[in-house]
């Protein structure tokens, strides 16, 4: 009685939606008296329906996505809402977190894994601590054991969800992709969901690494979209499948594929490996062009790369560069050993076993229009 109609108003507002009571302000309910995820509602269907509304109210975009969220350890009950567009992995998720149903703060960080920055929640929990200033969580071993828990949870919606509705999966995976494979790296379960779902850029297209290696067998990649492009489609033509591991998490994804099946086999490509599937020039062509090849050796002999003349697909690449990983190791070693002081360039001098065979090749398409011009 003694409380002012506008004291009432701001203190509803500060309690939210979680008062165990109802608030009337001149006859007129400005409160729920339940929380919303313990509403009960006629269907399923309306109480989406309904936390969509909130969220909606609270955060200000309406879900992919709700469910459940819930840690016994921590007294933690809520709702956890799926972004429905992408947003930067690096950026930090706030949460809206009540006290035993008193509003803590609107935007609580660590609540979540870092790696579920596609879900923004609200929860009330009974045992979790506030900091001194009341506007955070304290970090301890509960705070870190309720991470852990909810997370869990937000893998189990993803498990789930890839056998009740694989379509939704799907346009969700095109939205949150980089979050479900940063957790694909430290979860076996995760990682299998990836590898049956996901699609990567392959030279085949973009397809799941589990349709990859039932048309291929073995899993090949290039651990940068720069030696992909360039070998794509030589790789292609000589009938090697070939992996994008330049992207974020791939490739880790990718050498973490054997801990969910042995069997699995994962290579790094080697650019030396396709010279194996190209075609020799014949000896009379070869003879023919035998003075442009030693011009064209002279010009590349201080760059110590072999050149080599040979037919592939497709024509229309005139070169390719092949360097080996030995290869590029020694490059490495001797650029190395140009700027270390004396005594640490003849230690590493002692590494450095030079074959004239083990060298970079400028391998020449005698296929392509422009190499037959230039050996004319």
């Amino acid at each position: 009685q003694w409380l002012t109609p506008t004291t009432v108003v701001e203190l509803a507002r500060l309690f939210g939606s979680l008062l165990p009571f109802e608030v009337t302000v001149d006859g007129q309910s400005i409160t729920e008296p339940e929380v919303p995820w313990r509403a009960t509602h006629p269907t399923p269907s309306d109480r989406t329906n309904a936390l969509a509304a909130y969220a909606e109210d609270t955060f200000g975009f309406t879900p992919f996505a709700t469910f459940d969220l819930a840690c016994a350890e921590s007294g933690v009950t809520g709702v956890a809402f799926v972004l429905p567009q992408p947003v930067n992995p690096a950026a930090k998720a706030g949460h809206r977190v009540y006290l035993k149903r008193m509003l803590l703060a609107e935007s609580v960080t660590g609540l979540l894994p870092e790696w579920a920055f596609f879900v923004r929640c609200v929860v009330d929990t009974t045992e979790l601590r506030p900091t001194a200033s009341r506007e955070a969580l304290y970090e301890d071993d509960l705070l870190e054991s309720t991470r852990e828990a909810l997370g869990n949870r937000i893998r189990d919606w993803l498990v789930e969800l890839s056998t009740s509705d694989p379509s939704a999966l799907h346009r969700f995976l095109r939205i949150h992709d980089l979050g479900v494979k940063a957790l694909a790296l430290h979860d076996d379960d995760m990682l299998r969901l990836v590898d049956r779902w996901l699609p990567v850029e392959t030279n085949a297209g973009q397809i799941p690494l589990a349709e990859f290696r039932r048309r291929f067998g073995a899993v090949r990649y290039t651990p940068s979209v720069e030696e992909f492009r360039q070998l794509a489609a030589v790789a292609s033509a000589a009938g090697i499948g070939l992996v994008n591991g330049g992207y974020s998490y791939i490739t880790d994804i990718l050498e973490r594929l054997p801990a969910i099946d042995p069997e699995i086999r994962v290579l790094r490509l080697d650019p030396a490996e396709l010279a194996t599937h190209f075609d020799l020039v014949d000896p009379a062509t070869e003879l023919a062009l035998r003075p442009f090849l030693s011009t064209a050796q002279r010009v590349l002999d201080r760059l110590e790369c072999e050149v080599v003349l040979r037919t592939f697909d497709p024509p229309s690449l005139a070169a390719l560069y092949l360097l080996d990983r030995d290869a590029q190791h020694r490059a490495e070693l001797r650029a190395t050993r140009e700027v270390a002081d004396e005594l640490w360039a003849d230690v590493l001098g002692a590494f450095d076993t030079d074959q004239a065979g083990d060298r970079p090749q400028l391998v020449l398409n005698y296929r392509n229009p422009l190499v037959r011009r230039i050996t004319g």
